[in-house]
């Protein structure tokens, strides 16, 4: 007696037989396959590693982001004073550090170049790595301001710049023109995975200690805090316990009852990918589309193949064969195809990584490495499964109505000739699938064509960039002035902020003279410090009033220049000039800062610095004597291509100060570049994927009616024969073929205003039902699906009446 393990046996030889007496629809069904289940396999790769895949620090599901609300905003750093109180409060948190990036020189000998700093609290970096590379952590001797400063550095820094010395731990290395020592190195590969808006760059050369005081309840914000929860607890309990230590805090400090201060507690992992959840989502809608739309493919192709099979199904049947028997053999064959499909689409799936890897955006390059690991595996092998059983029960409807009496007289053309309506409602699905696809792809490249007519408020063309370290203003006067001399320069300037750059931003609340108290905590603004010159340099447009000139500095009248944006909300009635206005700068010194009442002398037109398509704040600019930074951001626009540039700036910045540390030489389009690629990543995946699904839609009709054309030959002659024009006959089978194609359509159209209305937040420019949008893409897909029907249709009017009758 045979057990289940040989009937299996058996029905795996006889669909490998049968796969290989029908090459051509072997070959076709598993590309079909192969296209939407390595698809499927290489989107969930992406979001296995960005979504599923713990973040690469110990206890990574425990840790959580900690943010301030400052003004309207809930998504601020903490000031010492806050991370102070909140140290000394917390009960649901095991440990809570802070860091806060910005730009310095690189430690030790060598040529000077600038590098990420990372000022840290002591117990920062233990939270994110479990043990150093070489060395210790911070500890609480390093706080004190007496004693050397300490300094953990990079395993790519201790590689490029200390040429990976043993012995580099304890070691006194130059830095910032003290006295400092390296305790440690971290290990290899060690980055950080923050929020976009947190400005902490993936990768940090050097960091070291600051020391969390009782500090003054009006200082900066400017910590960026995580957190670890304690064993036990979870988010809803560190808000609550985050709530109750906000109305501390607001309890100690009066004034921050004007901003509505509170805590959030977020998890780190879900807010990290907040701002790209909705693209992952949406490109996983659409690789499930495109694999249905596949399964309806080889469905259609099984039914086909097994109406052409009837006979032999019949005889099979009639010598003896159960029900169930022939059922698990076409569902057999159905798994057999689906796992050929399945080894394809690993191949397929693993070259779609590499594409992906190759132009994902940089929201989306710092988080794990994209792997087809054992879960990307498991995921293939139950999508094979998933798939085989759905496109399985095409075949197997074919087996509900054998008769067996009336299928053996029949001859296999006559037996095959009975009308299958499910077949059509299979191309109606793709169709639709197809469409509401197709649909969102519209909408996102012109998301995408909207986002690259954006006016940025600047002109990136022939603008060039790089930072460097500014210890003094007569120094930056002097490389200002040196690099307007190099041949084909037009005109040079500095900025504390370049727009969509990812240096640590600064902003603070203002208010106009005059405001009550409960209207001065509440708005903010973005600072920035320039130099004269700058707008000309970056191609901003003064609207109104004057450039800064050598005169503003601290022992003159403190002036500032506004944007528009701040202008109209300040002043709507009026003119902005000469009105004053109260920020914080710092006269006195780098980070010094202090509330200041400042003149306002000019009116700029909006720069977009965070985003190309929303005004996230509106902006103040002070000249850089009012409030100094350590590095600032060269702006340097020329004629054209500038291609000595680089070397012509390193060597004017040497002239001045061979200390003074630069980064390379960037041009601005590069920056806008990046700020593009999120939107052109999301619009080119749509594309690829909408192609091919209007391809499966278009081969689907195409196979549907070219069976129905073969199976019509003999009605066909007839109609010839008597007369039928060949016009009519064209017309017939185009009706025929596009009748399931409009059904397809409409049920596309129902779809969409379920779907489209999920891509909202994705958009920009232009509504999820925008009727153009509509408009075009059904035009399209029915000119693409009329050409698929016209394929057959042609063919069947050069058929031979003659024959035709004679062959039936």
């Amino acid at each position: 007696m045979k057990t289940g393990i040989d009937i299996l046996r058996l029905d795996l030889r006889y669909g490998l037989r049968q796969l290989g007496r029908s090459r051509g629809f072997a070959v076709l069904a598993v590309l079909a396959l192969a296209i939407g289940i390595g698809a499927n396999t290489a989107i969930f790769s992406l979001v296995n590693a960005v979504l599923l895949r713990p973040l690469p620090y110990p206890g990574a599901d425990r840790l959580a982001i900690v943010w301030s609300s400052l003004g309207y905003s809930n998504r601020a750093p903490l000031s010492m004073f806050e991370l102070f109180h909140m140290r000394q409060r917390m009960r649901e948190f095991d440990q809570i550090g802070g860091i806060w990036v910005t730009n310095g020189a690189l430690p030790g000998e060598g040529e000077a170049e600038q590098a990420k700093v990372g000022v840290v609290t002591t117990d920062f970096l233990p939270l994110l790595t479990a043990k150093l590379a070489l060395g210790r952590f911070f500890g609480p001797e390093d706080e004190a301001r007496d004693s050397v400063r300490a300094l953990i550095i990079s395993h790519g820094l201790w590689e490029r710049r200390f040429g990976s010395d043993p012995g580099i731990v304890g070691r006194s290395v130059r830095f910032g023109g003290g006295s400092t020592v390296v305790v440690g190195v971290l290990p290899p590969n060690f980055r950080f995975i923050f929020p976009g808006d947190a400005s902490v760059p993936p990768n940090v050369d050097v960091f070291y200690p600051i020391s969390i005081r009782p500090a003054e309840p009006d200082g900066p914000a400017f910590l960026h805090v995580i957190a670890r929860l304690r064993a036990g607890t979870n988010l809803a309990r560190a808000q609550a316990d985050a709530d109750t230590i906000s109305a501390q805090i607001n309890r100690l400090d009066g004034r921050l009852d004007y901003s509505k201060f509170r805590l959030y507690v977020f998890g780190l992992q879900a807010d990290d990918v907040r701002e790209v959840r909705g693209t992952l989502l949406l490109l996983a809608g659409g690789v499930a589309f495109v694999l249905l739309i596949g399964c309806a493919n080889v469905a259609n192709l099984l039914a086909t193949r097994a109406r052409q099979r009837l006979r032999e199904i019949t005889i099979r049947a009639a010598i003896g064969a159960s029900h169930a028997r022939l059922v698990r053999q076409m569902l057999t064959e159905s798994l057999l195809l689906a796992s050929l499909g399945a080894v394809a689409a690993l191949g397929l799936g693993w070259a779609a990584v590499r594409a992906i890897l190759a132009t994902r955006p940089p929201s989306l390059a710092n988080f794990s490495e994209v792997a087809m690991d054992g879960r990307v595996l498991a995921f293939t092998f139950a999508v094979a499964v998933f798939t085989s059983a759905l496109f399985g029960l095409a075949p197997v409807m074919s087996l509900r109505r054998i008769d067996l009496a009336r299928d053996l007289k029949q001859s296999g053309r006559s037996a095959v000739g009975r009308r299958q309506h499910w077949t059509r409602l299979l191309v109606s699905a793709e169709v639709a699938l197809a469409f509401v696809l197709l649909l969102g792809t519209g909408l996102l490249m012109r998301t995408f064509v909207n986002v690259l007519h954006v006016d940025p408020g600047f002109r990136a063309g022939n603008v060039f960039s790089f930072r460097v370290s500014a210890p003094a203003y007569a120094m930056l006067r002097q490389v200002q002035q040196n690099l307007a001399g190099v041949t084909g320069v037009q005109s040079v300037a500095a900025v504390s902020h370049l727009p969509l750059d990812d240096t640590g931003n600064w902003y603070d609340y203002y208010w106009k003279e005059g405001a009550p108290p409960e209207a001065q905590n509440t708005e903010m603004a973005d600072n920035r410090s320039i130099l004269p010159g700058y707008f000309r340099a970056i191609g901003a447009s003064l609207l109104r009033g004057r450039d800064f000139t050598e005169s503003d500095d601290a022992a003159h009248v403190h002036v500032a220049i506004v944007d528009d944006v701040l202008a109209r909300q300040l002043w709507p009635d009026g003119d902005a000039l000469g009105k004053r206005l109260n920020i914080s700068d710092s006269p006195n010194g780098p980070y010094q800062f202090e509330r200041d009442w400042l003149t306002v002398v000019g009116v700029v037109r909006h720069v977009q610095y965070h985003s190309l398509t929303s005004v996230v704040r509106p902006q103040v600019y002070v000249p850089f004597q009012l409030a100094p930074r350590p590095t600032m951001s060269m702006v340097i626009r020329t004629a054209g291509v500038a291609p000595g540039l680089a070397s012509a700036a390193r060597k004017q910045v040497a002239l001045v100060n061979k200390n003074m540390a630069t980064s390379p030489v960037e041009p601005l389009s590069a920056v806008v570049d990046r700020a593009l690629a999120e939107s052109r990543f999301a619009s080119l995946l749509s594309t690829l994927l909408s192609a091919i699904a209007v391809l499966l839609a278009c081969v689907g009709t195409y196979g549907a009616l070219s069976y129905s054309v073969a199976q019509r030959t003999g009605e066909i002659g007839i109609r010839m024969a008597i007369g039928a024009s060949r016009w009519n006959l064209i017309r017939m089978v185009l009706t025929d073929g596009l009748a399931p194609v409009l059904a397809g359509l409409a049920g596309g159209l129902m779809l969409s205003l379920a779907v489209t209305p999920l891509l909202a937040k994705l958009l920009f420019g232009v509504k999820p039902g925008d009727a153009v949008n509509y408009t075009a893409i059904t035009l399209a897909m029915l000119l693409a699906s009329a050409f698929a029907a016209f394929l057959p249709a042609r063919r069947a009017v050069r058929i031979d009446p003659i024959a035709a009758l004679r062959c039936e």
